[in-house]
């Protein structure tokens, strides 16, 4: 088996963790004492009611009442969400439990909001023999860890990969980033298109040099860039731009790709127009309704431009946590163990079309061999390494620009290297 490596992808920006100290939980056990009151539970979340998470949630919550008397009072609070639960738990309030992700935890841990999850992690399943951690895939364990430990309770799994038709191509197993190409060369041969792309979105022109960039440096490499300008010289670096020059050269994107106005491109994708689109693995089912009857989506980890390196899969992950200020953590621990049974994870799949967190869930059919990628995989990395949260000038100012120049065909490798170090020396100093 070839090693892998992790790229901890995230919706909006990519999160490193910063060095607040958190609060130490109290050991977590049985929510209640004998004879206790069972306390009352408030959590906040952010998906939208009647959504298919919200009325997962709102079914585990009436579940857990109905057997143990707790009542949660949960309040939908869609965007803004994460400075409201700042904002509280500054005065001491705020909410139990609540939803977040990993692009939420550095600020979490600044605002002092989280504290140490180990007890959580350590409570018994009902109805099971494991506890929490223990049913949790390494690789996603490690994905939602900081250097103060786990930063919350994951229920979902995200991740980048390479979508394609199994309907066109159902044997699609590309081992390098080589053979992908000539896969696109010969359906362009034959008259058609076959990459999609939202070219006026910088984040997803970005995911292609970032990919091949994993594969040839291995995790890391976005941050060295942004901070060192020699490392635009390394022999990697430049074997993934040229890799990324020899795709945007043999012009297999749509026509006119980067004037797309998004979710234009993405659509035509689900249209059946196109075979191949690098995305998230929300892609399948944010598309299923303009899906064409034909196509049969599947979505698998990036083909390496090194082999030999092994091949690179992106996780990010979405849960619940913890206010560490909360003075019910023994209930919260209680509660997240019984919503984290596989009943109820195994409907991540089914229900909200998503990569479940538990390593038993499955995924849907479409996303199982990503799902297995992420299950396998030996290394974790933050997306774009982390340059979002400690570089984010950079990233605004130098690598985006210059990358959608690259993309859209106007830079050389040899200039998107060149244009990189030199900007990247000028803005360090």
């Amino acid at each position: 088996m070839r090693n892998r490596a992790i790229a901890v992808a995230t919706c909006a920006s990519a999160v490193l963790a910063l060095g607040a100290c958190g609060q130490k939980l109290q050991d977590a056990g049985p929510s209640a004492t004998a004879g206790a009151e069972p306390a009352n539970l408030l959590y906040w979340g952010k998906w939208a009611k009647g959504t298919p998470q919200a009325n997962l949630f709102e079914s585990v919550i009436a579940d857990y009442t109905k057997q143990t008397g707790v009542k949660i009072d949960v309040q939908w609070l869609a965007q803004g969400q994460e400075q409201q639960v700042k904002n509280a738990v500054a005065t001491g309030a705020g909410p139990d439990f609540f939803d977040t992700a990993i692009d939420h935890t550095a600020e979490f841990r600044t605002a002092g909001v989280l504290g140490d999850m180990g007890p959580i992690f350590r409570t018994k399943i009902p109805g099971e023999s494991g506890t929490i951690e223990e049913v949790l895939p390494k690789s996603v364990l490690k994905a939602i860890s900081d250097d103060k430990g786990y930063g919350f309770v994951p229920h979902s799994v995200f991740s980048i990969g390479l979508w394609y038709d199994s309907a066109k191509y159902p044997d699609f197993a590309p081992q390098s980033f080589d053979e992908l190409l000539e896969i696109a060369k010969k359906e362009k041969a034959s008259g058609r298109a076959p990459i999609a792309l939202d070219g006026s979105v910088n984040a997803y022109n970005s995911f292609w040099i970032h990919q091949m960039l994993l594969s040839t440096a291995g995790p890391g490499i976005l941050l060295k860039l942004a901070e060192d300008p020699a490392a635009w010289d390394l022999p990697e670096v430049k074997r993934a731009a040229k890799a990324l020059e020899s795709l945007v050269k043999a012009e297999l994107f749509e026509p006119d790709y980067m004037a797309t106005k998004f979710p234009a491109a993405q659509n035509a994708w689900a249209g059946g127009k196109h075979s191949f689109i690098l995305n998230g693995s929300w892609l399948g089912s944010e598309t299923a309704s303009l899906r064409a009857a034909a196509v049969k989506p599947r979505i698998i980890a990036f083909p390496p431009v090194d082999p030999a390196k092994g091949s690179v899969a992106t996780v990010g992950a979405l849960g619940w946590g913890v206010n560490a200020k909360s003075k019910n953590q023994k209930a919260v621990a209680d509660f997240l163990a019984f919503a984290m049974q596989k009943k109820y994870i195994d409907r991540i799949g089914t229900d909200a079309a998503n990569i479940p967190s538990r390593i038993d869930s499955p995924a849907p059919v479409e996303l199982q061999q990503l799902q297995a990628s992420i299950r396998d995989a030996e290394q974790v990395t933050l997306d774009g390494d982390g340059v979002s949260t400690v570089k984010p000038k950079w990233l605004a100012d130098v690598f985006l620009p210059l990358d959608d120049k690259f993309v859209a065909g106007k830079l050389s490798a040899e200039e998107f290297l060149a244009e990189g170090k030199a900007k990247t020396a000028a803005m360090n100093g």
